[in-house]
């Protein structure tokens, strides 16, 4: 079975709990913290998907770590992943939590690439656009890249608007490139 469907299955099954309990904001912020641990720390990933590091010392790993930091209900959803042997899947379940707390929340991630940083005025300009565009709440993430020269580019879900230098220099190129300047018969 594929990683992100095993790990999709999962965080939906931990996050339906978790809104019938109505914890999902508690079970986000551990999800936050869960992935957040992960990225930063590429050894307590492999001490998950160890098959040599016993399910007792997991076990044991995970509640000296969380313990104290996380909900009781998601320490135990991870005592329970580390007795099925999904604890490899951990990293993936987070995001996939995360990701389904922002579209319960209909709260969509809007990725603002641009050459140099953004003034606050144009960052609300582009989040007030967007909201009327998906009416969502929307949640900017600003990215520099001095490559597109200037203007933008907003990412969001699988779209994209490319307003950047860069791809307007690159449109004139391959228009001009189609153009025959010299036509036969002189």
């Amino acid at each position: 079975m594929r990683i992100s469907l095993i790990a999709e299955r999962y965080a939906k099954a931990l996050f339906e709990l978790a809104v019938e309990k109505r914890q999902e904001d508690a079970i986000y912020a551990d999800a936050i913290e869960l992935s957040s641990v992960c990225r930063e720390n590429k050894l307590f990933v492999l001490i998950l998907k160890s098959p040599v590091i016993s399910i007792e010392k997991k076990e044991k790993i995970l509640n000296e770590i969380f313990k104290k930091q996380l909900h009781e209900m998601t320490m135990k959803f991870l005592l329970i992943l580390v007795r099925k042997n999904r604890e490899a899947y951990i990293p993936e379940i987070a995001e996939k939590i995360i990701r389904q707390y922002k579209e319960y929340k209909q709260i969509l991630p809007v990725v603002l690439t641009s050459a140099i940083p953004v003034t606050e005025a144009i960052r609300n300009q582009a989040i007030s656009i967007m909201t009327k565009y998906t009416n969502w709440k929307i949640e900017l993430i600003q990215k520099i890249n001095p490559e597109i020269i200037g203007g933008f580019i907003l990412n969001w879900e699988d779209m994209q608007y490319d307003a950047s230098i860069q791809y307007q220099i690159e449109r004139m190129r391959r228009g001009s490139a189609r153009i025959n300047l010299y036509k036969k018969g002189f």
